[in-house]
C-alpha cells in the first residue's frame, strides 16, 4: 500500500485536520473523530466534486466549524487517505520521501458520461508547490541537481516517470533520487 508510510499503528481510523505543516509532520490531528459506522454523519465536508470552494465543513465536539482551506495544511479521512490542501485544492499524498507523490482524480468526458482518471503531482518539499509529475517538470525543478538529472535520463529516458516500483516499496523517482544522496 502507498500510503503505508502515513500510518502510524492506530488500529481505529480517525478523521481530523492537520492545521499546520508541523501537525503534519508529527500526525498531530485536530478535530479528531473515530471513524466507527459508515452511517455516522460526515466529519469533514470538502465540498469539491463541482466548485472548488474555499472552506471546509468539520464536526468538531458536536460543532460545525468552517475553515478557510488556505489556513489549513490538510485533513485524513477515515480510510487514513491523508490530503494536502494547494490553492483551495486537495491533493492526495501517496508517498512523502524525498519528492512528495500526490495524486487527484479526474473526471475525463467520454461519449457515454466520464472517465476517472489519477492525475499525478509532486512537490519537492512538504509545502512547495505542487507541479504535474512528468519528466520535463522534474528535470526544470531539479535543474541545479546534474546527478538527478543524469539518473533521470539514464532511468526513464523511454519510461514513465509516475511507475511504482514495487521492489523497492516506493516510487522509482524516489528510489532514483535517493541515489544521489547515498552516493554523495
Amino acid at each position: 500500500n502507498r500510503t503505508g508510510f502515513l500510518r502510524r499503528g492506530n488500529t481505529k481510523s480517525q478523521t481530523g485536520i492537520y492545521m499546520s505543516l508541523s501537525d503534519f509532520k508529527n500526525n498531530k490531528l485536530t478535530c479528531e473523530s473515530e471513524c466507527i459506522l459508515q452511517r455516522q454523519p460526515k466529519a469533514i465536508h470538502v465540498h469539491d466534486f463541482f466548485w472548488n470552494m474555499p472552506n471546509i465543513k468539520v464536526r468538531c465536539d458536536g460543532k460545525k466549524l468552517t475553515y478557510k482551506k488556505s489556513d489549513l495544511y490538510g485533513f485524513r479521512d477515515c480510510s487514513n487517505n491523508v490530503y494536502r490542501f494547494y490553492k483551495n485544492t486537495e491533493y492526495q499524498v501517496v508517498e512523502a520521501g524525498n519528492i512528495y507523490i500526490y495524486v487527484q482524480e479526474k473526471n475525463i468526458a467520454q461519449s457515454k458520461g466520464y472517465k476517472v482518471v489519477n492525475a499525478y503531482y509532486f512537490s519537492m518539499m512538504p509545502n512547495s508547490d505542487i507541479i504535474p509529475l512528468n519528466f520535463s517538470n522534474l528535470k526544470n525543478a531539479y535543474k541545479n541537481n546534474e546527478k538527478f538529472e543524469d539518473l533521470l535520463d539514464q532511468y526513464f529516458s523511454v519510461g514513465d516517470v509516475r511507475t511504482y516500483d514495487k521492489q523497492h516499496n516506493t516510487f522509482k523517482v524516489n528510489y532514483v533520487y535517493s541515489k544521489t544522496i547515498d552516493n554523495k
